[in-house]
């Protein structure tokens, strides 16, 4: 078998560079799993950056945790400030403070770790104060410059848990979650914090407006993409308007708890309006992008189409279930009313009532029928034959005869 290839060197009697690089792989885990110290941790990644990359893409507590990317950032101090000032006295670096703020509001942070930043950084850490116990027990965390007690950054009690920025005696309530995962986010000066987002397990997120104690809900944003609109005062919301991830929109009209859809926009322009108390909406009219309306009539989920006006003025009536709607009469703009029969999708015409009183009769299938009579308005009937649009004129009986027959059959 042929061995693994040696490690790059510096010249041909250097010692490698990595040396951990000639062992077998089912190793290197054994020996990143036996790592405990954060400070080793940072060390062993920079002296081998491929086992420190091994050892975060493996999913090792210890180097998954927040506090070694803060032993890390010292180790690359101590190692800057080396660097800089050859020949001097080893200087202990300190962390900064917006180091210590980042890790307390990580929400993987522990109090268990305090002793280990104590020790690399005892100028700056932290420290935790724990008051009372069991279900009273609450632990407060805080900055501290040596043995002096800084501003507090975090308090915890009953699963519940509050995160501060700000100066000692002037911290602010920024965040607050709770046992349930409910995360909620707060702006403002100290006892003037107000509620401005809440983040919810589920992936939802709604946002807040107004002072506190008088926050009202505004907007939510779904996880699926939907975004959802309120007014009203804190505690009274109602909600006004829903913005779908397709680009569909509906607004609401009635008081909180009660809203009831009262419009669907789509995003082909259609207006849809509906009628009737929250969840049993149904559709009474559809305004279409060409300028054409259609009205319907039935319960929520039964409504059937009964007429539809047209830009150009013709409205069209329909009879019959809701999927099943058939047209049975158009009435034109010239005064002309058209009658139809026949099943939805094979309406024919059969008769058209014309604006001077005068009908004509029609025969055929859908788009072939042929006008086989005319009745004037006097009476006078013109009898056609022929295909559509040939017919033509075989009989023609006058009116003042039909309406006088029994006249003339008396009289002879």
């Amino acid at each position: 078998m042929e061995s693994p290839p040696r490690a790059r060197t510096n010249d041909d009697d250097a010692t490698p560079t990595d040396c951990l690089a000639e062992l077998p792989p089912e190793l290197h885990l054994r020996i990143l799993e036996g790592v405990d110290d954060f400070s080793d941790c940072a060390a062993f990644s920079l002296a081998s950056p491929r086992l420190g990359l091994l050892a975060l893409r493996s999913g090792l507590a210890r180097f998954k945790d927040p506090l070694f990317a803060v032993a890390m950032r010292l180790l690359l101090i101590e190692r800057l400030i080396a660097g800089s000032f050859v020949g001097s006295p080893i200087i202990r670096p300190t962390l900064c403070e917006a180091t210590l703020r980042a890790y307390a509001a990580d929400r993987r942070a522990t109090a268990d770790h305090f002793p280990w930043l104590a020790r690399v950084s005892p100028a700056l850490c932290l420290s935790a104060t724990v008051e009372g116990a069991d279900e009273q027990r609450a632990e407060t965390w805080a900055l501290r410059r040596g043995e002096e007690r800084g501003a507090d950054l975090r308090f915890l009690k009953s699963g519940l848990v509050r995160h501060f920025e700000g100066e000692r005696g002037a911290e602010r309530m920024v965040r607050m979650e709770f046992a349930s995962g409910e995360v909620a986010f707060y702006e403002g000066e100290r006892g003037a914090e107000r509620i401005v987002r809440g983040e919810m397990p589920d992936g939802n997120v709604q946002y807040y407006e107004g002072e506190q104690g008088a926050e009202r809900l505004v907007r939510m944003e779904s996880a699926n993409g939907n975004v959802l609109y309120y007014e009203g005062e804190g505690g009274a919301e109602r909600m006004v308007r829903v913005e779908f991830a397709n680009g569909s929109m509906q607004y609401y009209e009635g008081e909180r708890g009660a809203e009831r859809v009262a419009r669907t926009e789509l995003p082909d322009g259609t207006m849809e309006h509906y009628e009737g108390e929250r969840d049993a909406e149904r559709s009474v009219r559809a305004e279409l992008p060409d300028g054409n309306v259609q009205y319907f009539e039935g319960d929520k989920r039964a409504e059937r189409l009964v007429r539809m006006e047209f830009a150009n003025g013709n409205v069209q009536h329909y009879e019959g279930e809701r999927g099943a709607a058939r047209m049975v009469r158009t009435e034109l703009p010239d005064g002309n009313v058209q009658h139809y029969e026949g099943e939805k999708g094979a309406e024919r015409k059969v008769r058209v009532v014309l604006a001077d009183g005068s009908m004509q009769y029609y025969e055929g299938e859908r788009g072939a029928e042929r006008k086989v009579r005319a009745v004037s308005a006097d009476g006078d009937v013109e009898h056609f034959e022929g295909e559509r649009g040939a017919e033509r004129v075989v009989r023609m009986d006058s009116g003042f005869f039909l309406r006088n027959e029994e006249f003339w059959g008396a009289s002879g």
